[in-house]
């Protein structure tokens, strides 16, 4: 059976399992001057462990795998699971986050409304 993922934009809370799409950037050299090159994406699926004031939000890998490789030659790193990420909330959302559903979604609807409310 395949879970069905929810569209959730922004709207993803503490509990929640979410799944991204991030560019993967590397440095090209070891020159002072040098930029970076987006050597491909990945799609990353993790538990929100909880969320700052400075929006930073803490997650816990659950999944990573490749979604495209632009360069060949260079490879697109994947995330262990287990891990723990930090990563700025914009950064999830400019992704096109989407969630699981939970099992009981009225309680959900409950906890999401007293955390967005506090936001």
């Amino acid at each position: 059976m395949t879970a069905k993922w929810i569209p959730c934009g922004d709207g993803f809370i503490e509990a929640d399992v979410v799944r991204w799409k991030e560019s993967v950037w590397e440095k090209r050299s070891r020159r002072r001057n040098a930029r970076a090159v987006n050597v491909g994406e990945r799609i990353v699926t993790a538990e929100v462990l909880r969320e700052d004031a400075e929006g930073w939000v803490y997650l816990l890998t659950r999944a990573c795998v490749l979604s495209s490789e632009r360069i060949p030659g260079r490879k697109v790193t994947l995330l262990p699971k287990g891990e723990n990420l930090r990563r700025k909330r914009r950064t999830i959302e400019r992704g096109k986050p989407e969630r699981l559903p939970w099992s009981d979604e009225s309680a959900r609807a409950i906890v999401a409304s007293k955390f967005l409310g506090s936001r």
